[in-house]
């Protein structure tokens, strides 16, 4: 933990900021706060009352904020521009916390400066010795994300090395997405909601076709 935590928190500060608590719900992210200059964490807090606190001046854009998937405490107002940029990759029902861990894993990759459009989370796992988290599109190419038993592992394919894509229903509103290459290969993502599997093919269709 950062030296920055080596305090006890003032209580008329930790008192204020817990009347604020609103536990976060199930399948939603669950933030823990870590006010300048104190080692007690405050929380946890989902999205709403988060805001809250910061609205009410109970903490501050620059303390520290924590949920599952970071891989360490963070500045709020870095973590809230993360937020805000993956926001409109869970229109079709993706989990905000699967998406935001695809988001940054890929970034790391790809930089800041690669536009991603769209990330689809597998529904279940395979039973292949590794489980695919996600499918990303972006303007480099298709990239995907695996987990494996010692941590993540990530696949990039570039557009030039891509000949098409195809989507098969497998029922139960579930689709494989399937990406064929140039030299003759492919690969199948299973298990994938079909409403995100049709947004990933529109997209390799239209990328492909420009």
């Amino acid at each position: 933990m950062s030296t920055q935590a080596e305090q006890v928190l003032e209580a008329p500060q930790a008192e204020a900021a817990m009347m604020q608590q609103q536990p976060a719900e199930p399948g939603t992210l669950a933030f823990m706060v870590l006010k300048k200059d104190t080692q007690q964490p405050l929380g946890t807090f989902d999205q709403e009352g988060l805001l809250s606190l910061l609205n009410a001046g109970h903490v501050n854009a620059d303390d520290l904020v924590y949920f599952e998937g970071l891989p360490s405490w963070q500045p709020i107002s870095s973590v809230f521009d993360i937020q805000e940029q993956i926001t409109h990759f869970i229109d079709d029902g993706q989990d905000l916390e699967k998406v935001g861990e695809a988001y940054r894993e890929i970034e790391n990759v790809i930089g800041p400066d690669t536009n991603i459009y769209y990330i689809a989370i597998q529904a279940r796992a395979s039973l292949l010795s590794k489980t695919t988290l996600c499918t990303v599109i972006c303007d480099q190419g298709i990239y995907i994300l695996s987990r494996k038993r010692f941590g993540n592992e990530i696949e990039a394919h570039d557009w030039s090395s891509i000949e098409r894509t195809s989507l098969k229903e497998e029922g139960k509103g579930m689709a494989v997405f399937s990406i064929f290459f140039t030299n003759g290969s492919r690969i199948d993502v299973p298990h994938l909601p079909l409403k995100q599997a049709q947004r990933l093919f529109q997209l390799a269709q239209e990328i492909k076709g420009q």
